[in-house]
């Protein structure tokens, strides 16, 4: 199946290039191209026919089930009417009981994005949720701090200070261990990055956490996870380093064999507009999601945006301010400020009123060149690649009509008319085949806390059966995890393969020891579910435990 893969994207691309309907290569770092293609993608997915429509639709029926990533995205690409989404979001939370308190603090920002600064919700995630559920919980919390919101547990200055003690020696941060965390390393810096430029210990953590980075990279360009290659990886560090008004494009730190990230990136590029989280595989929301995300933030930044995460420069004006306060100050950094008579304040205003300024600048430019782009793209939606091979193999037949008719009977020209057709009939017939290699079984129970008096955990314990689920090669627990849980409507929360949470069920919920686990017939794994490979035949189970394993009945001395 991979040939008839191979071949389609072949035959598409020289298609399309001879007809002159693209440009034979394209230019840059593609993230313009990036934004097209997974918004066409989209649209097409949904039945829309303009991004509004998009988030009146699809994006509000999925409102707390993976709407999040795509409208914080859309609200620094343009301007639109979230009123819909919010709304549908305010139901799910009425509905849903969130134990974790990272995804309570990403629904908050979300209404920020959004418009909605004033939703109740807000404050009740700015009481209950910052700091809850270890570095990420503190992350989020701090962009909400950035956004102008204040909580009284958690003062700005405070939270940095809390961040800054969790960065490990090798400059990076992770969830757990003692060695930096692509990933979470990346996400930290996200949220310090507003203050970067205000505090020198920001400054020198931040910078330390870049030389990590750098070092992390691959030679392809990109970075991985568990030792696995991914788009998801990579557009966290686009994300990071955009915030900084770091080009990532140009900063040698961040070349390696003179490829650069979004080279890393772009090669999870799917025929579809979509992107797939493994090289070779079908595709993935998350992956394709994140990708949003990073082109935006990198295109945000070349138009003097303000960081990905910052949804209100004036708002936040007061919150960066606060966190520079002499107690956080260098005894240095105070004599320059009185020295300059420019007060921290003063100098956050300045910055943000010249990001805006750049901003407000570019608009003009940006707004030419998108209706240029819609006019010749027709950003309606994108084209099917099935209607695409249908049409050529009608004009080939149509093509070898006229000629049998008119009786210019080359047989060249039928046999090259035949072979598009023919070519075309294959691709179209193979492009929803799959590649599977066998089966295994897939079970998820969280027998040992179903006493527990929460409405998403069932009365037995059992949140899937023992399910079969189809594999691929080179398929990981991850991979079938996350197949599984789409298929059944179970939200799953990871951190690049590693399971933060199942159906609202969380690490730490039930205790510091608490978390999900894995085993493979029977045997728990050494390494992570994004690295463990699945054979035809496995039997994969999920348990959620209390003590790292020590109270489920496994034999771990297998």
């Amino acid at each position: 199946m991979k040939m008839f893969h191979r071949f389609k994207l072949l035959f598409v691309a020289l298609i399309i290039a001879a007809a002159g309907l693209i440009p034979a290569a394209a230019n840059g770092n593609g993230a313009k191209q990036n934004i097209e293609k997974i918004i066409a993608y989209n649209l097409q997915s949904t039945s829309a026919e303009s991004v509004q429509e998009w988030i009146d639709g699809g994006l509000t029926r999925d409102a707390g089930a993976g709407s999040e990533w795509y409208v914080i995205a859309l609200s620094k690409h343009g301007s639109y009417d979230f009123s819909a989404y919010t709304a549908a979001l305010n139901g799910y939370l009425s509905e849903n009981e969130i134990g974790s308190a990272s995804s309570r603090l990403k629904y908050a920002l979300a209404f920020i994005a959004a418009g909605d600064n004033n939703n109740p919700y807000i404050g009740e995630a700015l009481g209950n949720s910052i700091g809850e559920q270890g570095i990420m919980s503190l992350v989020f919390g701090l962009h909400l701090l950035n956004n102008g919101c204040k909580s009284n547990a958690y003062p700005v200055n405070g939270l940095l200070a809390e961040l800054l003690s969790l960065q490990h020696a090798d400059g990076g941060w992770s969830v757990t261990g003692e060695y930096g965390d692509v990933d979470v390393t990346a996400m930290t810096v996200q949220a310090l990055a507003f203050h970067y430029s205000y505090n020198e210990q920001v400054e020198d953590s931040v910078d330390r956490a870049l030389d990590f980075l750098s070092a992390r990279q691959l030679e392809s360009g990109g970075y991985s996870a568990y030792g696995v290659e991914n788009p998801e990886s990579s557009a966290q560090v686009i994300i990071a380093l955009s915030s900084l008004d770091i080009d990532v494009c140009n900063d040698d730190r961040f070349i390696k064999n003179d490829r650069t990230v979004f080279d890393g990136i772009n090669k999870f590029s799917l025929s579809d507009g979509s992107f797939c989280h493994k090289e070779g595989n079908a595709s993935d929301s998350t992956a394709t999601a994140q990708v949003f995300c990073a082109s935006v933030a990198y295109e945000s930044m070349k138009k003097g945006g303000l960081p990905f995460y910052v949804f209100d420069g004036k708002a936040s004006v007061e919150s960066t301010a606060a966190a520079s306060t002499e107690a956080f100050l260098s005894e240095e950094a105070s004599v320059n400020a009185a020295l300059t008579g420019i007060t921290v304040a003063e100098e956050t205003t300045r910055f943000v009123e010249n990001k805006q300024e750049a901003a407000e600048a570019a608009t003009a430019c940006e707004t030419a060149q998108a209706a240029t782009r819609a006019a010749a793209t027709n950003e309606t939606g994108g084209f099917s690649f099935a209607l695409i091979i249908g049409c050529i193999c009608i004009v080939s037949a149509m093509i070898c009509a006229v000629l049998f008719v008119t009786g210019r009977r080359k047989y060249a020209v039928f046999v090259i008319a035949a072979a598009i057709a023919v070519g075309g009939f294959f691709a179209v017939i193979s492009d929803n085949a799959e590649e599977h290699v066998g089966s295994v079984t897939v079970s998820i129970s969280c027998g040992l806390i179903r006493n527990e008096d929460k409405s998403f955990i069932p009365e037995n314990g059992v949140i899937l059966e023992k399910t079969v689920a189809e594999i691929e090669n080179d398929d990981t627990v991850y991979d079938v995890l996350s197949e599984v849980c789409r298929e059944n409507g179970i939200i799953l929360s990871s951190n690049m393969g590693y399971i933060e949470g199942i159906n609202n069920i969380f690490e730490t919920d039930f205790g510091e020891e608490s978390g999900w686990m894995y085993f493979v017939n029977g045997e728990a794994p050494s390494v992570g579910c994004g690295s463990c490979k699945v054979k035809d035949g496995d039997c994969i189970e999920w348990h959620y435990t209390l003590e790292t394993g020590r109270d489920l009945d496994i034999d771990f001395e297998k």
